[in-house]
């Protein structure tokens, strides 16, 4: 059953697919390993681990943080969803094994007061409050966790990406740029010029993945001179931009270099000074008036940002969310492809993936015990009680319910 779980949970395999994959273990180690199981019976134990391991293993022993965000829309719903983590930083990027899932929340839209209440939910389950908060900066998480009286960080990745929307997403340069990377890549993509083309730039969180394409842009410039004439006539706009994108490359590979400090060391007072004195060198220093201002906007986030470890200095603080992102690419990768099916009961998949996603801790879970314990009717009575009904399945009852 470990090795059914394993397999489903950690790789980008759908049900069908790892029952056949035990299929073949069971037929080259000739029985050893068990006969495989249905897929609807792979269904039916992640759901029943996911169930218990969410209800019954909130307490958490010491001083947490929470990490809040919501998902896009899935059909007509967003997921709310609330993990833990401990409040001092482990010295290196946070991991699945270091995160629970403590709050489920679907709905079509969360307000203010929507948050602030889950927040409360998740601290008297847990039997107190969390030390602080991390999210991005949407409104609603920002003043329901504010209203929650709960201090808060601005995840460090979109508050960077901010930045850099405010001091160059208006600039005519950068959008006449942009502009043209669009129209080269309708222009060229079914052509032999289509090898060379940028990459699609993302229409959701655009200012937090510049970096593809501003790494293209820096090599094409400097591999301009080995293209052959029909190439470099092709791309030959990117001269007349040599300057922004050098500005923009020297400004993504500072925002890099800061997310990887505070996210492998964890933002602390030293950290604190390490990013400004890094800021004012490499940002600042003796740049143009656009890059200086990116420089001041950058330093603005961190000094606000140092209040709250200055009001809890015994510890390195998380500072990013890319944890809670992580773990909508995990839903994401098992919810169905139907899009009239919503949030659905797969959704349980997140508080069982922690627990699994280090080997020696999945071992040392009695799985047997848990799947004992949780009946197929508390699975669909959650599901009852937290989602809305499957639009999927309601249309097939319908349209079969002929005469």
């Amino acid at each position: 059953m470990l090795l059914c779980i394993l397999i489903y949970t950690r790789t980008g395999c759908g049900l069908r697919t790892t029952v056949k994959i035990l299929g073949i273990f069971e037929e080259v180690l000739e029985g050893a390993c068990g006969e495989a199981p249905s897929y609807n019976s792979v269904s039916n134990w992640f759901k029943k681990l996911g169930l218990s391991i969410y209800e019954e293993d909130h307490p958490v022993n010491s001083k947490y943080a929470i990490i809040m965000d919501e998902s896009i829309t899935i059909n007509r719903e967003k997921l709310l969803l609330t993990l833990a983590v401990p409040a001092e930083h482990k010295g290196r990027p946070t991991n699945h094994a270091d995160v629970k899932v403590v709050g489920i929340q679907v709905g079509k839209s969360f307000t203010k007061d929507d948050v602030s209440e889950e927040v409360k939910r998740v601290g008297l389950n847990v039997g107190w409050l969390p030390d602080y908060a991390i999210s991005d900066q949407g409104h609603n998480l920002v003043a329901g966790i504010a209203a929650a009286e709960i201090p808060a960080h601005r995840d460090i990745s979109h508050a960077l990406g901010n930045c850099m929307k405010h001091v160059y997403g208006e600039e005519d340069d950068f959008k006449e740029l942009t502009t043209k990377l669009g129209k080269i890549r309708l222009q060229y993509h079914l052509t032999d010029k289509a090898w060379l083309l940028p990459p699609n730039m993302r229409t959701i969180a655009r200012f937090m993945n510049l970096e593809c394409w501003v790494t293209w842009a820096t090599k094409m410039l400097g591999c301009y001179g080995n293209l052959d004439d029909r190439m470099k006539e092709a791309y030959a706009f990117l001269l007349d931009y040599q300057d922004l994108i050098g500005e923009l490359d020297v400004c993504i590979k500072a925002i890099r270099h800061l997310e990887v400090l505070c996210k492998t060391k964890g933002y602390c007072r030293d950290t604190h000074f390490e990013c400004m004195h890094y800021i004012l060198r490499n940002v600042i220093g003796n740049a143009n008036s656009r890059r200086a201002k990116l420089g001041l906007e950058m330093m603005d986030y961190f000094l606000k940002e140092s209040i709250l470890i200055k009001k809890l200095p015994d510890y390195a603080h998380n500072i990013s969310s890319d944890i809670i992102e992580s773990d909508f690419g995990v839903y994401k990768d098992k919810h169905s492809k139907n899009n009239l099916s919503g949030v659905t009961s797969s959704v349980l998949i997140l508080p069982l993936y922690p627990v699994i996603s280090d080997y020696s801790t999945a071992k040392a879970q009695d799985f047997k015990v848990r799947l004992a314990n949780v009946k197929l009717r508390e699975i669909e009575a959650w599901a009852k009680s937290h989602l809305s009904p499957n639009w999927a399945i309601e249309r097939s009852k319908m349209l079969n319910n002929v005469g």
